[in-house]
């Protein structure tokens, strides 16, 4: 019997792309799947296709660059399945693709409280549902090759994808003695459409110049 039998992970961002995949594969160990994303349309799709596989997958649509959301999802969680044993920080966006002195306040905003925060507020709400149970658990964080070595004109989604990266690290030996795993994945370009993140993105992080 697989270790993560019956075990429950959170997956953010998960309604398509790695976050998708990502819950596929951890279905396929049987562990039960907290499902959640901004796009509500798009996660009752993946949790409807889920479903059809037999898999426990409970959805919540969640903004993790809201702290109070990530307290919504940890309490559905527990109530439908009991325990948390990992969290996959998955959720990101892309941010503008400009030259530096075209660099905007809120577009730098937007991807520092999605792709850094985001990953913040989910460690800080479930890590100590993780520790309560004294089972031990994984914290996946998906950051970027990006963050690895630098992409030109992607100054914001290098920056913090480089910061998940020292992040990992430091949770690494802070968790270690409490059986909890931390590892951060670092895909290079996969086909996801995290290119087109512009669809998500809330009215607060639009620019006064921003048409589109």
């Amino acid at each position: 019997m697989s270790k993560f039998t019956g075990k429950t992970a959170v997956i953010s961002g998960g309604a398509e792309g790695i976050g998708l995949s990502i819950a596929k594969a951890l279905a396929e160990q049987n562990m039960n799947i907290v499902l959640t994303d901004i796009n509500e349309e798009n996660l009752q799709k993946a949790c409807l296709e889920l479903e059809e596989n037999k898999v426990s997958v409970l959805p919540v649509v969640l903004d993790v660059a809201e702290e109070d959301q990530w307290e919504v999802v940890a309490e559905q969680a527990i109530a439908r399945f009991g325990k948390v044993h990992m969290l996959v920080n998955n959720a990101g966006v892309g941010g503008d693709s400009t030259s530096i002195e075209s660099q905007n306040k809120k577009a730098w905003q937007w991807a520092l409280d999605v792709n850094l925060m985001g990953v913040v507020y989910g460690a800080k709400v479930m890590v100590p549902l993780i520790k309560q149970h004294d089972e031990g658990g994984w914290v996946v964080n998906v950051a970027s090759m990006a963050g690895m070595g630098g992409v030109p004109y992607s100054g914001a989604y290098t920056a913090t994808k480089a910061a998940v990266v020292a992040l990992s690290e430091s949770w690494a030996g802070e968790l270690e003695s409490e059986g909890i795993n931390v590892s951060v994945l670092c895909p290079a370009f996969v086909q996801t459409r995290i290119y087109d993140s512009e669809r998500n993105r809330p009215a607060q992080y639009k620019s006064d110049k921003d048409t589109r």
